[in-house]
């Protein structure tokens, strides 16, 4: 659990120290007004809603790393359809692979152009298919490595007309890929947004139910 949390919180490029920090003064923080309430109103009632506060919060808190981890995985996959269409563009006019690399980083987040630096460095000590699985392997879907292999043969064999044709298949498949995400990201998106009205009135519910119960229970302290 720990490994994975931290894993996580580094690869969304924070500090875990830092971050665990926060975790555990919002918890003391929680802790030293439960015992507040609980010494100054004797209330039990608002125990039980400042500790349900406080789970919900430290989920909230703990999977915000997960979420920043997809958006950053999203936000990478896109930029790297981006670049692979300049590269397309660059290979279209007559630059060899190597060339149209080093063009990228001019383009490229400062991320990406790490990312490229360093395979572009790959390529001039390693001339094996390596440095393009190294460089696909930074990317989760599986057709980034086949659109990698699909570049390394034009370093193979060349840049003819058939293996940057089949690059260019392979580039078309990956933009059908990444329209077809969109929508269905969009389509998720409404569908929350469809039962935000039906949330909202379960959250009501529950209020009015905790609210009635604790007017039941004064009564009956009262009699």
């Amino acid at each position: 659990m720990k490994n994975n949390l931290k894993s996580k919180i580094e690869y969304c490029g924070l500090n875990y120290k830092t971050e665990i920090r926060k975790l555990v003064l919002i918890n003391v923080g929680f802790l030293l007004l439960s015992s507040v309430v609980y010494l100054f109103l004797k209330e039990l009632n608002f125990l039980i809603y400042i500790s349900l506060l406080q789970l919900v919060l430290d989920y909230l808190l703990l999977s915000k790393y997960s979420t920043k981890m997809k958006q950053l995985d999203e936000e990478r996959e896109n930029e790297f359809v981006t670049i692979i269409s300049y590269f397309e563009v660059f290979i279209s006019n007559k630059n060899n692979v190597y060339q149209s690399f080093c063009k990228l980083v001019q383009y490229s987040s400062d991320w990406m152009k790490d990312l490229i630096t360093n395979f572009i460095k790959e390529i001039d000590s390693d001339k094996t298919v390596q440095p393009f699985i190294n460089f696909a392997n930074n990317f989760k879907p599986k057709i980034v490595s086949n659109i990698m292999l699909s570049i390394f043969t034009m370093v193979d064999q060349g840049e003819s007309f058939e293996q940057v044709n089949q690059f260019q298949i392979l580039f078309e498949q990956l933009l059908k890929s990444k329209k077809l995400e969109n929508l269905e990201k969009k389509q998720r998106s409404l569908s929350i947004l469809a039962s935000l009205p039906l949330i909202g009135a379960a959250g009501m519910t529950i209020t009015l139910t905790i609210s009635v119960i604790s007017i039941i229970g004064d009564l009956v302290n009262v009699i």
